[in-house]
């Protein structure tokens, strides 16, 4: 299969991930998405395998029902937590009281049986999300190559 390249253009990165890239443009220009890659018009927006779990993260939340803006919110908080602990295979969605999350590597939740007594960033803990980074590097990497070799990477 075809190397894969670092950086995808905003048409291949939405077919690999199933969004049309219209409504895509639409939610950024919306602000929806705020973590998307900066661009200049005339220009194709690039997204780095850091922002793809961004774009499957927020295309996956909208299919879920999530509304827009949250989700945007949700999928551009993991991102950042991915892009800055690579390693880490598992990312949690940590949800505190009075509406506020934060992505953390799951090593660092609490165990919930202690919740009654720890903190997370000097907050109450209410709920935890988790989800499987490494498997979903994976899965990017996987349809990114069969993407490019169905259609190429042209813009």
């Amino acid at each position: 299969m075809a190397e894969i390249k670092t950086r995808l253009a905003t048409k291949i990165a939405c077919r690999v991930v199933g969004l049309d890239r219209d409504r895509f443009n639409e939610h950024v220009a919306a602000g929806n998405f705020p973590c998307a890659p900066e661009t200049i018009p005339g220009r194709a927006r690039y997204f780095d395998p850091d922002d793809m779990i961004g774009l499957w993260l927020f295309k996956e939340f909208l299919d879920e029902g999530v509304d827009a803006p949250v989700a945007g919110r949700m999928a551009c908080e993991i991102m950042r937590c991915a892009r800055q602990h690579p390693d880490a295979p598992t990312i949690s969605l940590v949800y505190h009281y009075f509406p506020s999350f934060e992505a953390v590597p799951s090593t660092v939740v609490p165990e919930p049986s202690s919740w009654d007594e720890a903190l997370l960033s000097g907050r109450d803990i209410r709920k935890v999300l988790t989800y499987r980074v490494s498997k979903l590097r994976q899965m990017i990497d996987h349809h990114t190559k069969v993407e490019i070799n169905m259609h190429g990477d042209d813009d």
